[in-house]
């Protein structure tokens, strides 16, 4: 009986390998990185307690409480429960209650965030080169604020590009890694050499590493089309045609 060529043969279609699975450390780190946020995310979610259903969350009693097999996670639900938030508090004891929770982590970077300063005298030298004219001292002092402000979130903007750059370099090697297992089954189905690879899985993020200047500039660029909302100049020019509003 004769083969026709242009049925697909048993084993070489990508569809039946779609599943292929990786060693047990390769799906640990695609675990713990892809989706590890998502299972914090979901016990968070379980622990939070509003306001709206305060009063129905505290109707379990501590019978039902004592059938559930995770201490810390009833001992952290009675803390929640018994928690008194009062809504008129006022701006400086919010910001304690706020640093009360902080971990040991955050707690370092508001310190350095505190810690750092913009140079006055250079802001208003650059002010004064801008302006045409020598500016008040404390109106350097608030725009070397507003300097530290717009530093800090471009900053933490450009972290956050670093981390979706090593996730998406992750997931490229995923499958690369998946499609060179799908080629070794077919090799061995085929009675074919094959070579076996001991390479791991890497993940960038897990080594600390510098900011480059992409990371800044596409974090600069994430700020200006986030807050953009605003016509642009030359889209408000008026007269003789001379606006791209009115070409």
């Amino acid at each position: 009986m004769s083969h026709n060529p242009d049925e697909p043969t048993a084993g070489t279609d990508d569809s039946d390998m779609s599943d292929v699975s990786l060693d047990e450390e390769d799906e640990e780190i695609i675990g713990r990185v892809l989706y590890g946020s998502i299972a914090h995310q979901t016990d968070d979610d379980v622990l939070r307690i509003s306001d709206d259903d305060h009063s129905s969350a505290s109707d379990i009693s501590d019978t039902e409480l004592e059938q559930i097999n995770d201490p810390a996670l009833v001992s952290r639900y009675k803390r929640l429960r018994e928690m008194k938030v009062d809504k008129d508090l006022g701006e400086e004891e919010r910001k304690r209650l706020i640093m009360a929770n902080f971990n040991n982590d955050q707690m370092d970077r508001f310190e350095a965030y505190r810690r750092s300063t913009i140079n006055k005298p250079g802001v208003k030298k650059i002010c004064n080169g801008v302006l045409g004219h020598s500016i008040p001292p404390h109106l350097a002092i608030i725009l070397a604020g507003l300097s530290k402000s717009y530093l800090s979130e471009i900053i933490t903007k450009a972290f956050e590009v670093q981390e979706r750059e090593n996730k998406a370099k992750l997931i490229m090697d995923i499958e690369g890694k998946k499609k060179r297992k799908r080629q070794t089954l077919r090799n061995i189905e085929n009675g074919k050499d094959i070579e076996v690879s001991n390479s791991r899985l890497t993940y960038d993020g897990d080594t600390q590493s510098p900011l480059r200047p992409e990371h800044i500039r596409e974090a600069i660029r994430l700020y200006r089309h986030e807050n953009s909302s605003a016509i642009q100049a030359q889209w408000r020019a008026q007269g003789d045609a001379d606006g791209w509003l009115f070409r």
